[in-house]
């Protein structure tokens, strides 16, 4: 007996706050969905809750339903959807602040700004799609489907408008290199993102008007789908075999506090890089890497870096490393984040290749509105040029002896589908990357998933050379091969694996699997039909 009272007891407590989250509004309701916002990025790196996830978008449903009885429906639905949407992208980017603690004396009075106006305002697309919600909804399970449909739309919306930010999108709350991250060689991880709005929130759609079965109809389609999507992901793993190409990179990776990497500490910096890469071993390598900001100075130019460089290397040594460029013209001067490819023969290094950073983080590399922040003596948080320019666009280099690579620094390894493809296809990808902006932190980890989802999505291999983050191998099915602890001062020799041959979202991108989409949304609109009129039949 003591059971079934703590059982009705359990049942009446949680109908109480079903109740309560249906009727409250104002503050009250924005602070709840701001804290469920916030709790739900525990489904994202490094901690892969997808009930967070879950959680929290069938209770953002279920408030944006009882918002369609208000009296003032869109503006209760753009609150809801800004305030959860405003904790969501908090708790996704709260470490972007550390960032402006680097150079303390001269940022931290901005801290503020990455802790309101960056989650305010990507919270702004959230806010503007939940009144579209409000506004069109139907009632019963199909309002679920238009639910991911909207949201969705909105995550797009957000990945390519104002330069983009495909920062946690719901997809990526899979591990990478899990089963079910394999459905992103087919539908990318914005497709995989339509299916997590969907089926996480499916469970929401057993509250409402109708028979139970017909109100089940999303959960139980969405329990078919991730069934089937698990074991396609398991059966392409089981049967995942790759070949190890001849070329041989030695990653190495400093432990360099960011505050530490000024131009005065350069030449310190710069031997910690040399004593590693000189270790044992160099003679078996093909090309040794060092990541994005490795040596605080315009590398290039700096006499006394080069030098010790030149006296340090053995003749025939080929370093890939990050580096800042600069070209000067009679108007002006341009700065830019590059990776270099140098040859070190007779005691002298020659330049085989450049690739110049397109995407650049703003506020970081680059400023789209710094008449405005001039005005506060705020121009970008870089330490080794005043700015940045963008490169021309995403290149294959090709180097004699090697396999053609694709870089992508830092940032740009968060968009889908940036790498080269057709004739221009790589071999391998090199992500190079500066994580120790954001200290230890989630966002690094975060980083990293997402980079593990571009060689899914490409069907590659990815090289990763970080600071302060993971460096080392990830397969072309996203699985950390090797890795190294982002705490230590390690190098890592690794050979390339071969590439998959082109996987269908590298060809084809997101139209299938919007046409797949749509084929679905029909069989649902279909199913919820026949079983509605069956019920009224009997």
């Amino acid at each position: 007996m003591r059971a079934v009272d703590m059982v009705r007891r359990g049942a009446r407590v949680s109908g109480a706050l079903l109740d309560w989250w249906q009727t409250a509004r104002g503050w009250r309701i924005g602070l709840a969905l701001f804290a469920l916002g916030f709790l739900s990025t525990l489904a994202h790196a490094p901690f892969h809750s997808a009930p967070a996830l879950i959680f929290g978008l069938v209770l953002l449903v279920l408030s944006l339903d009882a918002a369609r009885r208000r009296e003032r429906r869109l503006r209760a639905g753009f609150w809801r959807g800004w305030t959860f949407a405003a904790g969501y992208f908090l708790g996704s980017t709260w470490w972007v602040a550390n960032a402006f603690l680097v150079s303390a004396e001269e940022h931290a009075w901005l801290i503020w700004a990455p802790l309101t106006l960056l989650p305010g305002g990507l919270a702004l697309f959230w806010g503007l799609v939940a009144s579209l919600y409000v506004r069109f909804a139907p009632e019963g399970p199909m309002r679920i489907a238009l639910f991911a449909v909207l949201f969705t739309l909105v995550e797009f919306a957000r990945s390519v408008l104002f330069s983009g930010f495909p920062w946690n999108l719901p997809g990526h709350v899979f591990e990478a290199g899990t089963p079910i991250s394999q459905m992103a060689s087919l539908i990318g991880a914005l497709g995989l993102s339509a299916f997590v709005l969907f089926a996480f929130a499916s469970p929401a759609a057993l509250s409402g008007r109708g028979h139970w079965l017909v109100r089940a109809i999303p959960l139980a389609l969405s329990t078919v789908m991730l069934a089937g999507m698990w074991g396609w992901g398991s059966t392409r793993l089981a049967g995942a075999e790759g070949s190890l190409t001849d070329t041989r990179l030695r990653i190495v990776q400093v432990n360099v506090d960011q505050r530490e990497k000024r131009f005065a500490n350069r030449l310190p910096i710069l031997q910690t890089y040399l004593d590693l890469t000189m270790q044992p071993g160099l003679e078996d390598v093909d090309a040794v890497i060092w990541p994005e900001g490795a040596i605080p100075t315009v590398m290039l130019e700096d006499s006394s870096v080069l030098m010790r460089i030149e006296d340090t290397l053995p003749d025939g040594t080929r370093l890939w490393s990050g580096v800042t460029r600069r070209e000067r013209f009679p108007e002006g001067e341009l700065y830019y984040n590059s990776l270099a490819a140098l040859h070190f023969e007779g005691g002298a290094g020659a330049v085989e290749a450049i690739y110049d950073k397109v995407r650049l983080v703003p506020f970081g590399e680059g400023n789209p509105v710094q008449l405005i922040t001039g005005l506060f003596g705020f121009t970008t948080l870089s330490m080794n040029a005043p700015y940045y320019t963008p490169g021309p666009g995403a290149q294959t280099l090709q180097i004699a002896g090697f396999p053609a690579f694709a870089p992508l620094i830092c940032y740009e390894v968060i968009f889908p589908r940036f790498a080269p493809r057709g004739e221009n296809r790589p071999g391998f990808l090199l992500n190079i990357s500066n994580d120790a902006w954001y200290g230890n932190s989630a966002g690094p980890r975060q980083h990293l998933n997402q980079a593990r989802y571009r060689a899914i999505e490409e069907g590659l291999p990815m090289v990763r050379s970080a600071s302060l983050g993971a460096s080392g191998l990830i397969d072309a099915y996203g699985r950390a091969v090797r890795l190294t602890d982002p705490r230590m001062s390690e190098t890592l020799d690794i050979n390339v694996p071969s590439a998959l041959q082109p996987v269908p979202y590298a060809i084809y991108g997101n139209i299938p699997w919007i046409v797949c989409g749509l084929l679905l949304l029909g069989c649902l609109q279909l199913a919820v039909f026949i079983a509605s009129a069956r019920n009224q039949r009997q």
